[in-house]
């Protein structure tokens, strides 16, 4: 179970003023914004952009923050904001990704869980590399909504309720977009 009670009391540290605190807070969920930031936009200079902006942003909202929420939760909620605001101002184009050399760190990181035989098996680690390259293509030409569920779910590991609360829907609508959602995953990696 996360320290909460340390977490609390670096927020309220950083409120007033204590920038060490808030330091402590982005090297701890650095990683979470930064993979939620390249889940969504496919693109690792944007994440990059779009992780320092959700920082900066929960840094000058700090006195908005309420601690009846997790503080993972609120920079998931700001990290979404910046990307729709980013795509509603077509700053941000999450369609049609390209690959290249960092490709690797991402497929890295999903395979991550990988069994000592797949490691030890060239043939196995070659279409677990594979496979693994057609999911993270077929995330990325989910529609926007359906991209949100399936990351914050699948590869945040949020709960079905953390969701709710940082999506802003119903527990329900949120269960009836994942469903959708992997319905049009589904479909996506059968065409492949």
């Amino acid at each position: 179970m996360p320290d909460t009670s340390n977490e609390l009391e670096k927020i309220e540290s950083c409120q007033l003023g204590n920038t060490e605190a808030f330091s402590y807070l982005v090297e701890k969920y650095k990683n979470m914004v930064y993979q939620l930031a390249l889940r969504m936009s496919g693109n690792y200079h944007d994440s990059e952009d779009i992780a320092q902006e959700t920082f900066l942003r929960a840094y000058r909202c700090l006195h908005r923050y309420n601690p009846s929420y997790s503080f993972s939760s609120w920079l998931h909620k700001i990290t979404l904001n910046i990307i729709r605001d980013r795509l509603r101002k077509k700053e941000l184009t999450t369609q049609s990704p390209s690959y290249g050399h960092n490709d690797d760190n991402q497929s890295d990181y999903i395979l991550s869980n990988l069994n000592d035989e797949s490691a030890v098996n060239p043939e196995n680690w070659q279409i677990q590399q594979e496979s693994t390259q057609a999911l993270l293509t077929a995330i990325r030409r989910l529609t926007f909504q359906h991209r949100e569920v399936i990351v914050l779910r699948h590869i945040q590991n949020l709960s079905y309720h953390e969701m709710a609360g940082i999506l802003h829907i119903s527990l329900n609508s949120v269960k009836v977009r994942l469903h959708r959602a992997r319905i049009q995953l589904r479909e996506l990696l059968q065409r492949k």
